[in-house]
């Protein structure tokens, strides 16, 4: 099913990469310029960015974190360097399994994290290429720097393990299967100084943090939307059936007093109590009360069938670019 999946997601992305190809001359099909997003975030921005991810073909179930070697941290020139890395990738040949010559990637790298902040490459909502052999499925995170000689440190180092810890947190996977580049290639990548033991408590401890601070946020959701709705509600009382019941229910706070009323000769006590409904956006169909958001489990990891290593598909249905190597190939 893995495999059956993995491979869906690939011809759907092939399909929708090479729709603009057309024959460049002299049997090479030229690609359509390369898509790529462009925007420079904040770790705030990021967060936001990756919880409004859709993943209309499926969760990826793996993460490479890689550096880029060349440009290093001195030579890189923000939006500048950018833009030239497309150029680059836009002009690089490879051959698709019919043997036809192809010019320009369709993809490339994910996110590159520097000391001036996440710049968004490739969409994270599709495969981008990263690693040889091992793109279906995955999130490619580049470093920009040479880390074979020293420790990755200082502003891009702190957006590198919040990257990583926010797109582990959405794709429920947990920072323990973080993979290298490295792991799956003859390269040193990403970097001969940075070792797992080294990286995924530090995003580990992330995660945590994060889901401290998120847990936090939605115990004061309730008081916030009391003060949205202002003096639509009532004070709160405590002591009646009804505010008893309303609180049990996770209901917001009551609209109006109890209004004694009669049904088929029964005395009743009615009150209309607020209630409250949150849909995340681009997701519509999952409507929650607020009393069931409430209730979510914050601190439970999502099991993927797809998490563990032996169940990831064994090869890659479509070569490059899908498999064609990244910024480091050279290193």
């Amino acid at each position: 099913m893995d495999l059956l999946r993995s491979w869906l997601r690939g011809q759907a992305h092939d399909e929708k990469a090479h729709a603009h190809a057309y024959d460049g001359g002299g049997g090479v099909i030229k690609e359509a310029p390369m898509v790529i997003d462009g925007r420079c975030l904040t770790i705030d921005e990021f967060v936001d960015h990756v919880d409004a991810l859709t993943f209309p073909l499926g969760l990826p179930n793996r993460i490479f974190l890689h550096h880029t070697w060349r440009p290093t941290r001195e030579t890189w020139n923000g939006l500048s360097t950018i833009l030239g890395m497309k150029a680059y990738y836009e002009r690089q040949r490879w051959v698709d399994e019919q043997g036809r010559w192809h010019e320009g990637w369709t993809a490339g790298p994910h996110v590159f994290v520097a000391d001036d902040g996440i710049w968004l490459f490739s969409d994270l909502n599709y495969d981008g290429v990263g690693v040889a052999g091992h793109n279906r499925d995955s999130l490619h995170i580049e470093m920009v720097g040479n880390f074979d000689a020293a420790l990755p440190d200082g502003p891009m180092w702190t957006n590198t393990v919040a990257v990583l810890g926010a797109l582990h947190e959405r794709i429920g996977l947990p920072p323990e299967k973080l993979n290298f580049h490295r792991d799956f290639s003859t390269k040193t990548c990403p970097g001969l100084q940075v070792q797992k033991a080294w990286v995924i408590p530090q995003v580990q401890q992330w995660v945590a943090e994060f889901r401290a601070r998120r847990h936090t946020s939605v115990a004061g959701l309730r008081r916030k939307l009391r003060e949205l709705a202002g003096e639509a509600l009532l004070p709160a009382t405590r002591g009646t059936a009804l505010a008893d019941a309303a609180r049990e229910r996770g209901l917001l706070g009551p609209l109006m007093k109890e209004v004694p009323i009669e049904v088929d000769g029964q005395a009743y006590v009615v009150q209309f109590f607020a209630e409250a409904l949150l849909v995340p956006v681009n997701q519509w169909e999952q409507v929650l009360s607020l009393a069931e958001f409430e209730q979510q489990p914050r601190h439970d990891e999502v099991s993927l069938a797809a998490s563990d290593d032996s169940n990831m598909p064994i090869y890659d249905v479509t070569t490059a670019p899908g498999d064609v190597i990244s910024t480091d190939r050279l290193h």
